[in-house]
């Protein structure tokens, strides 16, 4: 009861920006490194196995965490380059990858680095180029913002036009109605985008839309069209 009405408070006094930084903020504040599972779960291996090119591809990994997916798929023998916002778990992501490997950056870096042309955090060439980008468990709902959500996907399909673009969809558990924003308090503000909202962006990419249900995380592969 304490989380919800704490939730609805920042809800209505927080600007988006606001809230998505309030999310990092918490976010750092709950990081656990014992807290991360180790190794992929079961669906995303499936997932992983079924989507993404096979191996050395390039993939680019955000919102990577301690670098958990990033290790796994290191281990099958792709190449990745990994970006997350959250110190804490960038550090440990920095110790699992080496520094070359993972940037301190967010989804907004991203976005500023490949359609602006901006100089961010992200070390990303001008012309840096990916087989496919993997958008790390459950972050694609801190993008709080509908227009936002379809710019960091205009991103990902600049950065790897011939690939696909996973993601995935953090379930709250809760009686919440789609396309509501939902608070926890280790994680902040959570956007929960319907299929109807991913068909339309995939529409706009020019994209085919893969959408699974079969595990506790909604998750979803937007693939080119050929």
């Amino acid at each position: 009861m304490v989380e919800a009405w704490t939730g609805a408070i920042l809800k209505g006094a927080l600007l988006d920006s606001e809230k998505e930084a309030l999310s990092i903020e918490l976010y750092d504040a709950s990081f656990r490194r014992e807290n991360d599972h180790d190794g992929l779960y079961a669906w995303e291996t499936q997932w992983f196995a079924r989507r993404l090119p096979s191996p050395p591809a390039s993939i680019l990994i955000g919102a990577a965490g301690s670098g958990r997916e990033a290790a796994a798929l290191r281990k099958l023998g792709y190449q990745v380059h990994a970006f997350e916002p959250s110190t804490p778990a960038f550090r440990i992501g920095q110790r699992v990858l080496g520094s070359e490997l993972i940037d301190q950056a967010s989804y907004h870096d991203l976005v500023e680095a490949v359609l602006l042309q901006k100089g961010t955090r992200l070390r990303l060439g001008r012309e840096a180029r990916f087989d496919a980008v993997l958008l790390g468990w459950g972050s694609f709902g801190h993008v709080l913002r509908r227009a936002d959500r379809l710019e960091l996907l205009r991103a990902c399909d600049r950065i790897a036009p011939e690939g696909p673009i996973l993601l995935s969809i953090f379930e709250p558990g809760t009686s919440s109605a789609a396309n509501e924003l939902c608070y926890t308090s280790w994680g902040g503000f959570l956007a929960r985008p319907t299929a109807e909202e991913l068909a339309e962006h995939a529409q706009a990419l020019n994209r085919k839309l893969v959408v699974s249900l079969q595990s506790p995380t909604s998750y979803a592969t937007f693939v080119p069209n050929v």
